[in-house]
């Protein structure tokens, strides 16, 4: 990187070298002043082009050094537009700056059309598509996202390529449906945002509240992320772009593991745990097949493999843009392509990805405009499972990888050893392979029926393909060996399209102005799946190539899916004279996936905001609050996200055993239920926007309450009722939370600019009623009166100590044991003795992000921290509980029970033969606080001036570390984890593939 550093330094001392202005220089002069002519000081003037500027003074004068190859000023001022003044031939130019209610202005995208932001009475947040892509690695739409907007967490919870992140917004409110928000990209509804190139999006809004996204009913119910692509330009002219970043990624943070010495001190002290026992890598009597080529004479090892080193590597990936646009007043087209190689840091695993997309817009004519969109690509990745990483940890460190006779080492190799292959042979020999082909097409016509009416129809399809190719060889152990060679291939299918029509009427009058948007949509989606396996291979040259060659059928399926829907929605939006904003929409939805009894379900709204610093009373403090806002809202959405065919009469299928050959069997299995209801979130939200000093300081704040009922949830049956589950709709859960942001604009002058963003959010949630239920999970249960993500085991006080042998008895425990509380006094371990061990959830989770600029030097950094959750981790557990059959987690030889160390954690070291325990339990559950680097970065952007001469429009170089740091007190690899669900066992790792760190170098030009 040090190399990187010092040709980009290079390369820009060369272009400065190079410049060749002509030195013939005259001063111009003038004065600048607001609309009522009241001098402003402290404005920027910058010679446009260039980093060369001034400021003005108290009296609002300016003076500048002016070459002749210069031919415009840029006048900026916080709070006020910025205006470029032609200086050719001129001595003196005065200026008359245009008062500007900063991003009020910002046009906002709310379901079916937009609003000014200050229009708004909702929660809504935006993110521009800089903010999007300021991380180079960014890959998808939700990376780019994390950490921008308050009440949206997004969890990147593994390394692994193409991983795509989890997303909550305000919390968790469903048990078995829906969790994720509703994807809408240009008006197509339902859309998968990997299939987005974050190149291609000019901005992101976030309907956050029940409000603003109770127009997309049932499928707003967890919130609307609405993505609006980039088009092309009216001036006339036409841009091409290139972005490219190429990284080096490394594995950020290793677990502390046993070396090879310290492992086998934990195998000696285990094997002495039994009287007369001697480790066999010490046992003279003992001769393995690999002793020799493991151990000295002396017993000490010949090998000290670092297997987290061996199994990962320094990855390289990169990614490229290319982007063309440009248009005149009545047609303008952006086109893109981009190809993505993400290789992870795990050996041979990565995701590619080659996308193309174009976004054309007509004015067909002066009434009708059409508007089509293409977004096309295709990915294929390679990546490992969770055993892979289990395997990596656990491998005993005293084998290689390899021996001298080039055969590759098998845990097994020691005796008494869990035998598991090797995790360097399954990562080259195993093959897994996922590819992705998909096309969204979207066609919008708009009809001007009047000056205030107009009619939008439109059209989208989604269709793709997925396919998965799996083989493992004959000699991969614990994979293939016993199927003498296995493949499997599967084949999914999926079409959708959607139609939408809805009329727009826009009218003002006076001080009054009223918006109304009504309409209709039908959607409709299709998938089929088959998937195959043989196994029994003569060779392994055939693969999944050749199912046909494998003699025995291991694996056939196939099936099939559809659901429709209809919905009739309606908006009103009214304001008047910019103090008083009202709001209300309804929608109307049918799904196929209800019963007859309750097919339909209706979602209204409510919103009012009362713009406080339009009043006349707030005049006297209006030169320092320029905008006080006080919203509220009251909405109520649906969801419908429990798959298809959840309230019919279901059978499932198997094969059985009778008179010697397999027989197909039907039985019941699901229960039908037509009275099933729509599960609804009613939420209450109240916020507050602030902007002061002239946009200097802007903040808002939200405090939501939203309860969701009648869940949806799929209920056991008693065997005695012949099924085996039920859907029904099962109580109430409740989720409260406070969101803040703050952007502060700390200093601006012509050569120096420095802005900070800040947002908090803390979501608390509450089981008020679940019938009494007790639902488990991975690590923890769901209980009423219990929030959610709540971790459930037993409490470990320690281990029993030789004074305590009598009472130790009692639990048929002796010295050196686990020690339990025993919760019930019962005198025995039992599952009453359990309790809950804190939450997954945090108490909060923050953001920070800094914009440091001087002249053509940005440098930027975000953190990231979360506080107050817990972590279940399994991966210490399982490695310090089983001794012997694998490596375990360093510090086990200091921390676990022996005669002179009887105040320990970790039970005396033993063979698993001679017992010991697996329960989650308090010592697992570690505290999960972090602060994270999240992203550090540095670009040059070059100047006009010097561009020019090579027809270049921008340039700009830059480096970036991405998660360079990382404060935790976790043991594990990372404690932003799950290695399950992430709605509620986000927490829970159990041998997660590894984060990288990741260094780039980025590119922008433009033409």
């Amino acid at each position: 990187m040090q190399l990187i550093l010092l040709s980009l330094f290079v390369v820009m001392l060369h272009l400065q070298a190079h410049e060749s202005p002509l030195m013939q220089q005259r001063t111009l002069q003038g004065r600048v002043t607001d609309e009522t002519g009241t001098p402003l000081m402290g404005v920027n003037v910058v010679v446009k082009g260039t980093g060369r500027g001034t400021s003005t003074s108290e009296e609002g004068v300016y003076s500048i050094d002016i070459r002749e190859s210069d031919h415009t000023l840029v006048f900026s001022y916080i709070g006020f537009a910025d205006q470029e003044v032609t200086i050719t031939g001129k001595s003196e130019a005065n200026v008359v700056l245009q008062a500007q209610s900063s991003d009020l202005e910002e046009v906002v995208v709310v379901g079916y059309g937009t609003m000014l932001k200050q229009n708004l009475s909702t929660a809504v947040s935006t993110i521009d598509a800089s903010k999007l892509t300021e991380r180079p690695t960014t890959s998808n739409v939700l990376q780019g996202m994390a950490g921008k907007i308050p009440g949206v967490s997004i969890s990147l919870n593994s390394g692994a390529p193409g991983g795509s992140p989890a997303i909550k917004i305000r919390g968790t409110g469903s048990l078995n449906s829906d969790n994720e928000p509703l994807y809408v990209v240009d008006g197509v509804v339902g859309v998968n945002p990997d299939v987005v190139d974050p190149n291609v999006i000019k901005s992101i809004d976030v309907l956050k509240d029940a409000t603003s996204s109770a127009i997309y009913g049932s499928r707003g119910a967890n919130g609307v992320v609405v993505i609006t692509t980039k088009e092309g330009g009216k001036d006339g002219g036409a841009t091409i772009s290139y972005n490219t970043a190429v990284s080096a990624a490394t594995l950020a943070r290793e677990v502390n593991v046993l070396d090879a010495y310290e492992s086998l001190e934990v195998f000696k002290r285990a094997y002495e745990y039994a009287p007369g026992r001697i480790a066999p890598h010490l046992d003279p009597n003992n001769h393995f097949a690999r002793k020799d080529d493991l151990f000295n004479p002396d017993g000490t090892p010949k090998y000290n493999t670092d297997w987290q080193k061996v199994t990962t590597h320094t990855a390289m990936p990169h990614q490229h843009s290319l982007t063309f646009s440009g248009g005149t007043e009545k047609l303008t087209v952006a086109a893109n392509v981009s190809y993505r190689d993400n290789q992870g840091i795990m050996r041979n695993t990565y995701e590619k990805q080659l996308n193309g997309f174009v976004n054309l817009n007509w004015d067909v004519k002066e009434w009708f405009h059409l508007q089509a969109v293409v977004n096309l690509g295709s990915n294929n990745g390679r990546n490992s499972e969770n055993s892979i990483s289990r395997y990596m940890l656990e491998y005993l460190p005293f084998l290689p990888v390899r021996y001298p006779d080039g055969t590759y080492s098998r845990k097994g190799d020691y005796p008494g050893a869990e035998d598991a292959e090797n995790p360097v042979k399954i990562l080259d020999e195993r093959e897994s392979y996922e590819k992705k082909q998909y096309n969204l097409t979207n066609l919008i016509g708009t009809f001007k029926i009047s000056p205030k009416l107009k009619l939008t129809t439109s059209f989208s399809k989604q269709e793709g393909a997925d396919m998965t190719s799996f083989y493992a060889p004959s000699t991969l152990w614990g994979y293939g060996s016993t199927q003498n060679g296995r493949a499997e291939r599967g084949h999914t299918v999926y079409n959708s399209w959607t139609n939408e029509d809805y009329l727009t009427y826009d009218d003002k009058w006076g001080n009054h102005n009223l918006n109304v948007v009504g309409g209709v949509s039908w959607y409709y989606d299709q998938s089929t799946f088959s998937n195959v396996g043989t196994e029994n291979f003569f060779d392994d040259f055939f693969k999944y190539y050749n199912l046909g060659v494998g003699t025995v059928r291991s694996l056939a399926g196939s099936g099939y899916d559809d659901s429709k829907m209809n919905s009739y929605y309606a908006r009103a939006n009214y304001h008047y004279d910019n103090r008083y904003i009202l709001g209300a929409s309804f929608r109307y939805d049918g799904s196929s996936r209800f019963g007859a009894n309750n097919k339909y379900g209706f979602f209204p709204s409510f919103s009012a905001a009362w713009v406080l610093s339009n009043e006349e009373f707030f005049s006297s403090v209006k030169p320092t609050v320029e905008n006080l806002k006080l919203r509220m809202s009251y909405g109520i959405v649906g969801n419908a996200g429990i798959g298809n065919y959840s309230t019919m009469a279901r059978y499932g299928n198997s094969l059985l055993p009778f008179n010697k050959d397999l027989h197909t069997v039907v039985t019941l299995q699901e229960m039908s239920n037509p009275d099933l209801k729509w599960e609804r979130s009613n939420q209450f939200n109240a916020g507050l926007d602030l902007s002061v000093f002239k946009g200097r300081i802007e903040f808002v704040a939200d405090f939501y309450n939203k309860i969701t009922s009648d869940l949806l949830y799929r209920l056991q049956l008693p065997s005695t009722t012949g099924y085996e589950s039920s859907m029904t709709n099962l109580g109430k859960i409740r989720n409260r939370g406070l969101e803040l942001g703050l952007t502060t604009r700390n200093i601006q002058t012509p050569d120096f600019v420095w802005t900070t963003s800040v947002n908090y959010s803390m979501n608390r949630s509450m089981v008020i009623d679940i019938d009494g239920n007790i639902i488990g999970k991975w690590g923890g249960r769901i209980v009423e009166g219990r929030p959610l993500n709540q971790f459930y085991g037993y409490v470990r006080l320690g281990t029993w100590g030789v004074d305590e042998a009598a009472e130790a008895a009692k639990y048929n425990k002796k010295p050196g044991d686990l020690k339990y509380w025993d919760r019930n006094g019962n005198g025995q371990k039992d599952g009453d003795d359990q309790d809950f061990l804190g939450s997954g959830t945090p108490k909060f989770e923050m953001n920070l992000a800094n914009s440091i600029s001087y002249k053509g030097f940005t440098f930027l950094f975000d953190l990231h921290a979360m506080y107050g959750n817990k972590l279940i981790n399994f991966t210490r557990q399982l490695m310090e509980n089983r001794v012997t059959f694998s490596n375990s987690y360093g510090g086990i030889l200091e921390n676990a029970w022996t005669p002179d160390h009887q105040n320990a954690m970790v039970a005396s070291l033993r063979l698993p033969g001679d017992g010991y325990e697996n329960d989650v339990d308090s010592h697992s559950a570690e505290p999960g606080s972090f602060l994270r680097v999240r992203n550090v970065g540095l670009r040059y952007d070059f100047e006009n001036n010097i561009l020019n001469k090579w027809r270049i429009k921008t340039l700009s170089l830059g480096l970036n570390v991405e998660n360079a740091l990382l404060f935790t007190e976790y043991s594990g690899g990372d404690p932003e984890v799950t290695s399950y669900d992430p709605v509620f066992e986000q927490g829970v790792d159990f041998y997660t593939y590894p984060k990288p760190r990741t260094y780039s170098f980025t590119l922008g030009v433009s033409f």
